[in-house]
């Protein structure tokens, strides 16, 4: 029940000033997995969020990725580290990241992105992960 009122409530945080004509409509910022793959590369600060539910986690995730389900992320919000580059994935595509990645925009966290293609993106292109 908890879950399904945090669920509830991130969608209304998300849902409600985008309809308004808020900033929250604007575009959804995305980051490709060769340009994730050099930010890593360099060093960057990067907290790889996998919004999937915990079981598809367990069964296979973005190497060092953190499980944060998009029904958990208000009450979890702390562990993303304010000073990294936030780079949100879930199944496939964007739209399943998408309400996380506007709820961090008006939490405060600027560099925040969503991976192209999601999981099954990543692992299309034949690049590893940790099970």
């Amino acid at each position: 029940m908890r879950r399904l009122l945090a669920a509830a409530a991130l969608v209304a945080v998300v849902t409600a000033p985008a309809a308004a004509g808020h900033a929250l409509a604007g575009p959804l910022l995305t980051i490709d997995a060769t340009s994730l793959q050099r930010l890593t590369i360099a060093g960057r600060p990067v907290a790889l969020i996998d919004v999937r539910p915990a079981d598809a986690y367990r069964h296979g995730r973005l190497p060092g990725a953190r499980s944060i389900p998009l029904d958990a992320l208000i009450p979890r919000r702390g562990e993303i580290p304010a000073e990294a580059i936030v780079v949100l994935y879930g199944a496939e595509g964007v739209d399943e990241a998408a309400p996380a990645f506007r709820y961090l925009q008006t939490t405060g966290h600027g560099a925040t992105f969503v991976l192209e293609g999601g999981f099954a993106g990543w692992q299309a292109r034949g690049l590893s992960i940790e099970r």
